[in-house]
């Protein structure tokens, strides 16, 4: 039995779709994503969120971890043991099973309970460059 022709499958996309349709028509979903908008446009204009997010000092130093005695070893056993392992799961129940919940949550993500969680949790964009703003901040 496939998972597109699942029970359980359809039973979950039936009820996903019935859940979405109910909240889309929700004043409360209304008034929380209202709330959420008014939210962001405070935090984005706040002083410690430009603070946070503003660029780093150019004089950062970058260590490649793989070229150290201590992790270097650690990472090479891991990529060996990757190696090994990937073919196996491509070909395993379990990535059909994580490819059937994979589409499942793309198609809970076009509706719009799914598109306000994705507009929750994505990071928020950069400022943008303000002429002398950002000197205070360093």
């Amino acid at each position: 039995m496939s998972a597109k022709s699942s029970l359980v499958l359809k039973i979950l996309v039936a009820y996903t779709e019935r859940m979405s349709r109910a909240v889309d028509r929700s004043r409360l979903m209304n008034l929380v994503e209202l709330a959420a908008n008014r939210t962001t446009k405070i935090v984005r204009n706040s002083w410690i969120y430009n603070w946070l997010t503003a660029e780093p000092e150019p004089e950062i130093i970058v260590i490649d971890l793989r070229e150290t005695r201590t992790v270097g070893p650690v990472i090479a056993l891991l990529d060996l043991v990757i190696e090994m392992l990937v073919p196996w799961y491509r070909q395993s129940a379990l990535k059909r099973g994580i490819n059937s919940v994979i589409t499942l949550g793309e198609r809970a993500a076009e509706t719009r309970v799914g598109k306000l969680v994705i507009a929750l949790f994505e990071p928020p964009e950069l400022p943008e460059e303000r002429s002398g703003s950002q000197d205070k901040y360093r």
